[in-house]
């Protein structure tokens, strides 16, 4: 499986630009713990944060393993990576046209600040034309 650069000019379904995606994520509010993800099934358009590519592909692959597209709006799992003592809690949306938007961070983070960085970080991808998906 190819594995896809955020740092070139890469098109993701006709309109979407993984630069663009990548410098639109720099917007966002991170916490020292946490990274932001964007993938389309599977494969990694964008991340930042604090896990490194390799560690992002990983949760990526994980979050399109057991995903079902029908119903759902948003996702919570747990996810362990290799070589670390402490799980993650990854918060999936589905965005349109298979892309997902995935946020992880420590299993301690509090919910609610998550979801209320997963709005903040809609409403800065709806500016690339990947918004949330209607249910």
């Amino acid at each position: 499986m190819p594995v896809l650069s955020a740092t070139r000019s890469t098109k993701f379904a006709d309109t979407v630009d993984a630069k663009v995606i990548q410098k639109l994520l720099k917007q966002a509010p991170l916490g020292s713990g946490q990274t932001v993800i964007v993938c389309q099934g599977s494969q990694l358009v964008a991340h930042r944060g604090a896990l490194k590519r390799v560690e992002a592909l990983d949760v990526a692959v994980h979050v399109a393993d057991g995903w079902r597209e029908a119903g759902q709006s948003l996702r919570v799992q747990f996810m362990r990576l290799p070589f670390s003592p402490e799980s993650l809690i990854l918060l999936t949306c589905p965005l349109r046209d298979t892309f997902r938007l995935i946020l992880v961070d420590s299993e301690r983070a509090e919910f609610v600040q998550l979801h209320k960085l997963c709005n903040q970080l809609l409403a800065i991808l709806e500016v690339a034309g990947i918004d949330r998906k209607p249910v």
